[in-house]
């Protein structure tokens, strides 16, 4: 876990802004016996035992955008992102990210370039950091050693129900602008 980050990355080389004690940041490390192919859906499963955390925070309208985002009202609130290294048959090591917004600086918001939120926005009250990193990493390890089992399957149905876009139409924007 980070009080700072001062290098953060997201998907596609974009950048993760947070600032001294404003974010919930923290990596971490889970080995798997099996390969790479076999965790297929471990990020979308992330994001439901982040979800589970926030709701337990008092958060009950977060929302999971594919594959790692984490809205509220359409605004980002957090994200995830996971490495993984190993062999095509395992076992694989997995690093997984995990990056919240808990009161961001007004310096940090005019440098996101998308809508952002943050949990004191949403809940006006500054969470325990302590107990909601502890919350956060019960709910991953609760979901990962099922995840082993049984991969996505079981966090399918509860992944759909967050799901920001889910049996709505959607406009995919390709690199070049078109869609």
């Amino acid at each position: 876990a980070a009080e700072l980050q001062t290098s953060g990355r997201g998907r596609r080389g974009r950048q993760w802004h947070s600032g001294l004690g404003d974010g919930l940041i923290f990596s971490l490390l889970w080995r798997f016996q099996q390969g790479p192919s076999f965790l297929s859906g471990l990020s979308l499963a992330v994001g439901v035992a982040v979800i589970r955390t926030l709701e337990f925070a008092g958060i009950k309208d977060a929302a999971l955008k594919w594959p790692n985002d984490v809205m509220f009202n359409f605004c980002k609130l957090g994200g995830t992102l996971i490495e993984l290294q190993g062999d095509m048959f395992g076992p694989t090591v997995a690093v997984i990210g995990v990056g919240l917004n808990l009161k961001l600086s007004e310096n940090i918001q005019a440098r996101i370039d998308q809508g952002a939120t943050d949990v004191f926005s949403i809940t006006g009250k500054m969470p325990d950091r302590n107990k909601l990193l502890a919350a956060l990493l019960t709910n991953l390890i609760i979901m990962l050693r099922e995840f082993e089992h049984q991969g996505f399957a079981p966090f399918k149905e509860e992944w759909a129900d967050h799901h920001i876009c889910e049996n709505k139409p959607v406009t995919l924007r390709l690199p070049d602008g078109s869609s």
